[in-house]
């Protein structure tokens, strides 16, 4: 008996050498990163993120607390921090930071990019409570394995400072944010700009959604900003204006935008404010800005930009997909209580069929050429040279759990991307197989991910040609995911 037990226990000490080999084996190296690109919890996947070959793999904030708190080579990080789907929840909404101090990141970030990132919560807030399910007992059972009952011990004899800490608080104290230079901020908690700002000293591009970034735009040093991405800022033409001034010497390229929506129109610059807005920015090459449609093109706002802004390179112009009546619909429909009742309505109503739902006239590839000339004439041989249309919905898409019912804007969408080309005699390959565009014309170039339109102009030979039209054998993916990005 002694002698098979010496055998088993032998047979099984061999296999847990065997197998603790194996794993040592299998499991590669730690590699630190010089970016870090991932959504927890999926980590870097052909879906989301990004990681280059050999970089760890980061589906926890766990993990990236650990990648963060070994590397110093780190100099991007972008996070997004949500649930996917019914079922894959992330492990926190923040760094899991020791409290009230001692964790360390030596990396030296230039980009911090944050989605769904858990700012103003208290570790102190999070240990002294109990969960919210299950029997006392139960609770108090979690709160010891959970480690936070040794945790509250340990902290009754913090100040009432340390206490008050945020997890905001605490990431300051644990890493270098003065050499960050780029930061985007969406959806989560707001940061408090009192604490953040004065730590942000080589900030110079801001990107955000909502109104709350006002207090940030305006806490930053006079003329710092650089760059501006300002999505759903819930203010009017009016009231953006005075905190553009803010930086208004500075400011090279503006996104103020509001994706569209089926239950109210976006508020939109008039041609008086967007003339105020070009004066307003001298130095500003690159403009996104949402106009209106109404039954015809808004050719006010399109010379505003075309002539009031005088370094203008780039424009993005967003225009309506839907239209007065698909709103109205959708509107109505929110009053209903039973998503039958909602079909019904909408099998029922004209504003839900053919061209009577969308806004007109509609983008496309066909129709964009006639703005696009409107704006490179008025511009009259000045810098604008590039110019991307869009319509309907380009916000990602949702992938969170399941929603009942359906918007009309989802998969609905149109981009077309212009350029002009000016003419120095030599030929141009990729546009009508070779075409040679002579000195003193310009080629206008157009075209979305099925189909290219051109034609010459030359305002000094007093010439226009027609518009031809090259049709793609196949998608232009490649243009396709550069229109996703907002990269045309």
């Amino acid at each position: 008996m002694h002698s098979t037990f010496r055998r088993l226990l032998t047979f099984a000490v061999f296999f847990l050498a065997a197998s603790s080999a194996a794993s040592l084996t299998e499991r590669p190296p730690f590699k630190c990163p010089t970016y870090i690109d991932t959504v927890v919890p999926s980590g870097q996947t052909d879906w989301y993120g990004k990681r280059e070959p050999g970089d760890p793999f980061l589906d926890s904030m766990s993990e990236v607390h650990n990648a963060l708190t070994k590397c110093s080579s780190i100099r991007s990080l972008k996070l997004r921090v949500t649930s996917l789907g019914c079922s894959e929840h992330p492990d926190r909404y923040n760094f899991p930071l020791e409290h009230p101090s001692g964790s360390r990141y030596p990396s030296t970030l230039e980009s911090l990019d944050l989605e769904g990132y858990a700012f103003n919560d208290r570790p102190w807030e999070e240990v002294r409570n109990l969960h919210r399910w299950g029997n006392t007992f139960d609770r108090y059972a979690d709160w010891i394995y959970e480690g936070k009952a040794w945790a509250w011990l340990k902290g009754l004899s913090m100040s009432e400072a340390q206490k008050n800490m945020t997890n905001l608080d605490l990431w300051l104290e644990a890493m270098d944010f003065s050499q960050i230079k780029h930061l985007a901020i969406r959806d989560g908690q707001t940061p408090n700009v009192t604490t953040l700002v004065p730590h942000l000293k080589s900030l110079n591009s801001f990107s955000t959604y909502g109104s709350w970034a006002k207090e940030l735009i305006a806490a930053l040093p006079r003329n710092s900003l650089k760059h501006l991405s300002w999505k759903n800022s819930g203010q009017t033409g009016a009231s953006v204006e005075t905190l553009l001034r803010h930086h208004a010497e500075s400011l090279t390229s503006l996104d103020w935008h509001e994706p569209e929506s089926t239950y109210r129109q976006r508020k939109v610059m008039s041609p008086a404010q967007l003339t105020a807005l070009g004066a307003m920015l001298p130095n500003l090459k690159s403009l996104t800005i949402d106009i209106n449609q109404n039954r015809t093109w808004p050719v006010d706002h399109l010379e505003a930009i075309a002539t009031k802004f005088p370094n203008l390179e780039n424009a993005t112009i967003f225009f309506e997909m839907a239209s007065e009546c698909r709103r109205q619909l959708d509107i109505e429909k929110m009053g209903l209580g039973r998503l039958h009742e909602m079909m019904v309505m909408e099998d029922q109503s004209d504003c839900s069929k053919g061209t009577i739902s969308n806004a007109e006239p509609a983008l496309g590839i066909y129709s964009a050429g006639w703005p696009f000339e409107f704006l490179v004439k008025k511009n009259g041989g000045g810098k604008l040279k590039r110019v991307n249309f869009y319509a309907g919905s380009w916000e990602r898409g949702w992938d969170g759990a399941m929603l009942i019912g359906e918007d009309w804007l989802d998969d609905r969408r149109a981009f077309v991307a212009c350029e002009v080309i000016e003419g120095d005699g030599s030929v141009v390959d990729d546009v009508g197989g070779g075409l040679k565009v002579e000195k003193q014309d310009q080629l206008l170039v157009c075209q979305n991910d099925w189909t290219k339109r051109y034609k010459v102009v030359s305002e000094v030979k007093k010439r226009r040609t027609t518009w031809e039209t090259e049709r793609y054998a196949e998608e232009n993916e490649d243009i396709m995911e550069r229109a996703w990005r907002m990269g045309l």
